[in-house]
């Protein structure tokens, strides 16, 4: 006869727990996904907000340029005469980490195709073209 007793069912509140855990988990690692690189995005939005108001030197001090890369040299690239003249408008289109210490983001600058690639280091979040 004990033998024969059914196992008792599953408290509802202890299933609850466990579907509110696992919403918790999927909530917790799509936030996790869809904010990851929101702080390189940010500098990428500030450095061409700086270049679009025309304040150079504090974009170019976001940058972080290496020896190698002049103010003549941003000024070629990022100025009024630059690649992309005054820039009116931009927009993030892709953000992808590559690896653990660099985020390529992808812009599009005065609505023109194909988007520039720029690549913001994890760490120090200065910028760079992107060789990838």
């Amino acid at each position: 006869m004990l033998l024969d007793a059914k196992p008792p069912k599953p408290k509802k509140a202890i299933r609850k727990y466990v579907l509110l855990a696992v919403a918790v988990v999927i909530v917790g690692g799509l936030t996790y996904y869809a904010f990851h690189n929101y702080p390189e995005e940010a500098v990428i939005k500030e450095f061409l907000t700086q270049v679009q108001k025309g304040n150079y030197q504090q974009a170019y001090r976001i940058w972080q340029p290496s020896r190698e890369y002049t103010y003549q040299d941003f000024m070629h690239d990022w100025g009024p005469q630059g690649d992309y003249g005054k820039i009116a408008n931009f927009v993030i289109v892709h953000t992808q980490s590559e690896g653990s210490r660099e985020v390529v983001v992808s812009v599009r600058i005065n609505n023109e195709d194909p988007p520039l690639d720029l690549v913001v280091d994890r760490k120090t979040k200065g910028i760079a073209y992107s060789p990838f």
